[in-house]
């Protein structure tokens, strides 16, 4: 394709010195640098981190299933909720009475190895991931 002066875009480049080659290189370069940067450390999606969403900054909700070693399994103090931390997760799980906090206190032990399906979700400002029936707690075994 030629230019307005009838001369093709070749032609710029045959004009640059030398000097100024290398340094288009060197730019060129340096953004390759920068892309793959941005690919390898770039944000993740994290399914224990949230996703943000849009403007409002709130965290969607993230289905995962997670299996550990049951090392502590503790009552709240009102509403006969349950909450249950493993060794294979910061995050605590959150179990609702409706969703069967009583039944799962009675077959989860300390020390039993369980396989859990839930969301992440945040209560006051804390991830934890939210069981939403008793089946989705199935203890696969003891230590």
């Amino acid at each position: 394709m030629q230019n307005s002066l009838g001369y093709g875009a070749g032609w710029i480049v045959m004009r640059m010195q030398k000097e100024e080659k290398i340094v288009v290189v060197l730019l060129l370069m340096a953004l390759g640098s920068l892309a793959v940067a941005f690919w390898a450390f770039g944000p993740e999606d994290d399914a224990l981190a949230g996703v943000k969403n849009g403007d409002s900054g709130t965290k969607e909700e993230a289905s995962l299933s997670v299996e550990g070693l049951v090392l502590e399994k503790k009552p709240t103090k009102s509403g006969g909720n349950l909450i249950i931390r493993l060794d294979s997760t910061p995050l605590p799980v959150f179990i609702s009475s409706k969703a069967g906090a009583h039944e799962i206190q009675d077959k989860v032990n300390i020390g039993d190895r369980v396989r859990i399906k839930g969301t992440v979700s945040s209560f006051q400002g804390i991830d934890e991931i939210t069981v939403d029936r008793a089946t989705d707690v199935v203890s696969i075994g003891r230590k």
